[in-house]
């Protein structure tokens, strides 16, 4: 009787286990549903026509000090009415899209990316990561197809 005492709470503790586990994964990885919306409407009032759901969610720290790529692309931030300047060391969440009416969507798997810290919209931009791949701001809508 003993042993099977034993086994059932190990059972339990195992299942226990498995239900933490399976609670942090999902508050780690789900989707901010407010979040994810404000993202759509904003790039849809743009002009962009992206996949609702991410591609790809990550999170991420602005460096306290910028190297050249970073320079580089808060330059491309400034063009579109943002700076991470402000944002130096903040934690941060990348949201990753399918454009789908790029002018070069046809030709390329073409990306709309955008930086979200409390629940602001701190950066965006278009890309791709083909071989002759680009990046531009995400206010660049002369970019769009049949605009």
């Amino acid at each position: 009787m003993t042993a099977a005492i034993y086994k059932n709470r190990y059972i339990l503790a195992t299942l226990t286990f498995a239900l933490v586990l399976f609670i942090i994964i999902l508050g780690v990885f789900s989707i901010d549903n407010s979040t994810n919306r404000m993202i759509v409407d904003y790039v849809g009032n743009l002009g962009w026509v992206i996949n609702p759901s991410p591609a790809e969610i990550s999170h991420l720290t602005i460096p306290d000090e910028f190297d050249m790529v970073y320079e580089t692309y808060n330059a491309v931030q400034k063009k579109s009415g943002f700076d991470l300047t402000e944002f130096k060391g903040k934690k941060v969440t990348r949201y990753t899209y399918q454009v789908q009416n790029h002018v070069e969507s046809d030709k390329s798997d073409v990306y709309l990316g955008i930086l979200v810290y409390e629940k602001r919209i701190i950066a965006g931009d278009i890309s791709s990561t083909d071989m002759n791949g680009f990046l531009h701001g995400i206010n660049e809508v002369s970019k769009i197809k049949n605009n």
